[in-house]
């Protein structure tokens, strides 16, 4: 196995190689059903000396077959010495996020997080947005970690997101920055199989627990930071070195891959029996079937992919199989973004869903229907009211009106990700088969994503498995309003005639002139939105406290996994996640003062042999053996 991994580490094509100069690979058992490549090509069973002759041989079968899919490969080994063979096979690969439960690059908040950098704000541009490059302004290459020290230590110009005491990860963690532990909420963070940094400072001794599990070194500030209020549990395992990990961003490959690629904002509900229903108006004219695809793959009838006659929101969902083994990919529309109206990607029974399901919330036509703040949230807003009269004897007779203007936002500061067009797929539901699902933009999780050989609050098993990839964010869906008060200007008349027009639109009709008179009045509305958020009902999610379940891997290849709104609204309970997380930066998920979900992280120990199709692998890792056992022997 070493021989052959050395050879993988000077290039990954060589498992696709057809090497017949390397005496190992010479020969085979026939496996027509696999890749078996040598056994076409290299002619006799070849071994190769190990070391002196009274070291033995050795030789070894590769069956590449899911190298494009999970970017693994099984190596079956054989040694033989003095007589006596013996065979072992091995899953082989460089490895990725799913090696660990929870990995996060920066440990500071998306430097395009509306919340952490709103408008206005001392360390934010004036759109909003992180400030300086310390925080990632300008990008990942130019952000720095705690350890690093600098402006982000020193002047604390970045909002540093940390574990609360109620949250709990139960799985390998990874981090390449410094975290920082608080006490809120709870008693302290725990990290039942520890984690591993890259602060060069954090050493194995520097990690170990006492007798307790519980952290010691946390004023020393070297495996957690020494702003921390509390020190983490640790279980056995302690805080340890490691070096950094980095994820690639290859987003742009997704296209690519085979399976479904829808284009434009996309609703995907799995139906748990192998099936999907899909809401999507942005496809039509276009192959829904990526490149490579089998032949018969059923994505949808594209041309039905389309708005409702006269709408923006879609037509009935298309139910189709989930493409098992490959990848659903949405992407841009390429007809531009825009502010999304009621119901834009989905609108409940209309489009032949559930009553309660409209994405967006809000009831009209136009964004300023909008109710949820993720997609309209303005400071205040105005509009003006057009009504006209002409008096006839003693009476005045409406003409025309009322006619409202398009209404004005001042200071909408809605993160424009969640704009329609900008290719988000929206997901829920129960999964039956192998599948990653990834987006130009963002993924966002509407209720529970479970898989269907797995009942919900139970460790993974079976073959369903998902993975999430997003080149943004991916994000629970979390809506949510704001109260607002309404203030109606006095009328501007026009022209002025010796009548009056009522004090507000529904008042009435004018006061006094003479017959004949046509009087145009016109009043302006203010409506101004306070700081009171509510939570909009949605059903499984804001409508009780329960966990919210997510059975799958997620990866961030920019950005962050967060929830929306996570600072406002009342607690929604329990966010459980059975998979792994990747994020690029720390995505928040609640506060620390009861608003959002607390974390209840645990490992998908399937991860360890297998991983979602596609999913992808850390930059500047080694291949190395990933599982290993032992085989009768082959010759």
């Amino acid at each position: 196995m070493d021989d052959y991994l050395a050879k993988l580490n000077r290039t990954d094509a060589y498992a696709l190689t057809v090497d017949c100069s390397n005496d190992a690979l010479k020969g085979t058992q026939s496996r027509d059903e696999h890749l078996w490549m040598e056994q076409q090509y290299c002619a006799g069973l070849g071994e190769r000396q190990a070391g002196k002759p009274a070291a033995g041989k050795f030789h070894y079968d590769v069956n590449a077959d899911n190298f494009w899919k999970d970017g693994s490969v099984w190596v079956e080994s054989t040694g033989k010495v003095r007589g006596v063979s013996r065979t072992i096979q091995v899953r082989v690969a460089r490895g990725g996020s799913t090696d660990f439960l929870y990995y996060t690059d920066f440990e500071d908040a998306d430097p395009q997080n509306l919340v952490a950098y709103p408008p206005g704000g001392d360390d934010s541009l004036p759109q909003g947005g992180a400030l300086y490059d310390e925080c990632g302004r300008r990008g990942a290459a130019l952000a720095t970690y705690w350890w690093q020290g600098g402006r982000r230590v020193n002047n604390r110009v970045c909002q540093e997101i940390q574990f609360a005491g109620n949250d709990v990860l139960d799985g390998d963690v990874h981090f390449n920055d410094s975290p920082l532990m608080s006490n809120a909420g709870g008693t302290r963070p725990q990290f039942l199989k520890g984690f591993q940094m890259a602060d060069p400072d954090c050493t194995e001794e520097a990690g170990t627990p006492d007798n307790n599990g519980v952290g010691k070194n946390a004023g020393k500030g070297t495996c957690w930071r020494n702003t921390s209020t509390t020190n983490p549990y640790l279980g056995t395992a302690g805080a340890r070195p490691a070096l950094s990990l980095y994820l690639p961003d290859n987003s742009d490959k997704f296209d690519t891959y085979p399976g479904c690629n829808y284009y434009g904002d996309t609703r995907i509900r799995f139906n748990g029996n192998g099936t999907m229903t899909v809401w999507n108006t942005g496809s039509a004219g276009k192959s829904v079937t990526g490149p490579d695809s089998p032949p018969g793959l059923n994505c949808g009838i594209a041309s039905q992919f389309k708005p409702a006659s006269g709408q923006k929101y879609p037509a009935n969902g298309q139910t189709v199989p989930v493409p098992t083994d490959m990848v659903i990919y949405v992407e841009a529309a390429g007809t531009g973004s825009a502010t999304c109206v009621p119901g834009q990607i989905v609108n409940g029974s209309t489009s032949g869903s559930s009553s309660s399901d409209v994405i967006p919330k809000g009831t009209g036509s136009t964004p300023q229907d909008v109710t949820d703040i993720s997609y309209y949230n303005p400071s205040s807003s105005s509009f003006t009211t057009t009504k006209s009269w002409r008096r006839s004897g003693s009476n005045w007779q409406l003409i025309s009106g009322p006619t409202d203007s398009t209404e004005v936002p001042e200071n909408d500061i809605h993160p424009l990700t969640f704009d329609c067009g900008w290719g988000n797929v929206y997901i829920e539901g129960t999964v039956k088969g192998r599948v990653t699902i990834a987006a130009q933009n963002n993924v966002i999780v509407t209720g529970d994503l479970g898989i269907s050989s797995t009942t919900k609050g139970n460790s993974a098993i079976g073959p369903d498995m998902v993975g999430l990839v997003a080149a943004n964010s991916v994000v629970v869906y979390h809506p949510v309003s704001r109260g607002s008060r309404t203030d109606v200007s006095d009328p501007v008349e026009v022209p002025k005639v010796s009548g009056s027009c009522p004090s507000s639109p529904s008042s009435g009709g004018p006061s006094g002139g003479k017959n004949g008179q046509t009087i145009n009045c016109v009043w302006t509305t203010e409506k101004t939105f306070n700081s009171s958020h509510t939570n909009i009902p949605h059903p499984g999610l804001t409508n009780d406290r329960q966990d919210f379940w997510i059975y799958a891997s997620i990866q961030t290849l920019a950005r962050s996994f967060w929830v929306q709104n996570y600072n406002q609204g009342a607690d929604l309970g329990t966010l459980a996640v059975r998979g792994s997380i990747a994020q690029k930066w720390r995505g928040a998920v609640g506060t620390s003062g009861g608003t959002g979900f607390a974390k209840d992280y645990s490992y998908d120990s399937r991860l360890q042999f297998a991983s979602p199709p596609y999913f992808p692998q850390w930059t500047n890792a080694a291949w190395g053996s990933k599982v290993t056992g032992e085989l009768s022997a082959k010759y």
